[in-house]
């Protein structure tokens, strides 16, 4: 059942839409408590799935079922669950305030559709997507206001971006530790909308 799960939660991919009913692997109850479940059993940055080396991830399935909620491409940034580093280490300011989950595109080799990289300007361009997009408190408004009317604090957009630019590209060949980042989020229509930008 879990591999069927998983199978799902990677073809159906981000920004995906809720359905009712108790088989649906995109039920937004049973993520959260699969989150708070998680939350519950690795306390502070230790829950922090994005932090996890290779190696752990191969032995915890549930950091697996959590990872494998955004499509190919991307990791999933769980307010519940994610962290800042660098300066003062924090965990997400205001998490309840903010989306359950957003679909972050990280680095790949050779540019696509939703993660670019301009070696001249040293500028890295990925877009983001709610997950469940109709559970998002902010699903009501427009535009990038979906996200940043409820990012929870200025300050979050900060892990947003470092997923942008994932273990710096190392794993696409890249190197992105001074890359400047555009984020841009995905709507429900697929269309594109300017999100933040860190110089």
């Amino acid at each position: 059942m879990r591999t069927q799960i998983l199978v799902a939660l990677l073809a159906v991919g981000c920004g995906a839409q809720t359905s009712s009913g108790d088989d649906d692997p995109m039920n937004p109850d049973d993520i959260r408590a699969r989150i708070l479940a998680y939350k519950a059993a690795h306390p502070g940055s230790a829950g922090d799935i994005n932090a996890l080396t290779v190696d752990q991830v191969s032995a915890d399935a549930d950091a697996q079922w959590l990872l494998a909620l955004c499509g190919t491409e991307q990791r999933p940034v769980i307010p519940l669950l994610a962290w800042e580093y660098g300066g003062s280490d924090h965990a997400w300011i205001n998490p309840d305030a903010s989306a359950l989950v957003y679909c972050d595109h990280t680095p790949v080799a050779a540019n696509s559709a939703h993660w670019t990289y301009d070696a001249a300007s040293d500028h890295v361009t990925a877009d983001v997507a709610v997950l469940l997009a109709d559970e998002n408190p902010c699903a009501s408004r427009a535009g990038a206001e979906q996200v940043s009317g409820c990012i929870g604090d200025p300050s979050n957009f900060e892990i947003l971006v470092d997923i942008a630019s994932y273990n710096d590209g190392v794993d696409a060949g890249l190197s992105l530790a001074e890359a400047s980042t555009e984020l841009r989020l995905v709507t429900a229509d697929g269309t594109t909308v300017s999100l933040y930008s860190a110089l």
